[in-house]
């Protein structure tokens, strides 16, 4: 590996390792990283407890037009817990190796569980108002 000293910042390839210390170790962190968990979690709950219970097709694709085309296969609900996980990995992953900024580090965090929120939610309603 190729270790590089710049301005007393340890770097690996050009990238901060500075951050990847203390990312569990930040109680501002941990709260976030245990809010998506619990928020994904609760996606998961949600759609398993109520998916012997759904139609054939629930409406899941609100970007496209009114009526069949926006109407998809339950097994589509599970794109939602997927994509706030893929978000809390990307963003914690971009604030642990590329984010030098202790703004730009909290804004990445805070972004995380605010998707999975509203990704259950979204969940939740598109359920509830189903079943």
């Amino acid at each position: 590996m190729v270790n590089q000293t710049h301005d007393g910042l340890n770097l690996r390839f050009g990238f901060r390792t500075e951050a990847s210390t203390g990312l569990l170790q930040d109680r501002f962190s941990f709260w976030a990283i245990l809010l998506c968990l619990i928020f994904t979690a609760a996606q998961i709950a949600i759609i398993l407890v109520s998916f012997k219970k759904l139609p054939p097709e629930l409406p899941i694709f609100y970007s496209k037009p009114w009526g069949e085309p926006m109407l998809a296969s339950p097994l589509f609900i599970w794109i939602l817990p997927g994509l706030s996980f893929l978000f809390a990995a990307v963003n914690y992953l971009i604030a642990r190796l590329l984010i030098s900024e202790t703004f730009l580090y909290r804004v990445l965090i805070v972004f995380a569980p605010t998707c999975a929120f509203a990704a259950l939610y979204d969940t939740a309603k598109i359920i509830s108002l189903l079943v």
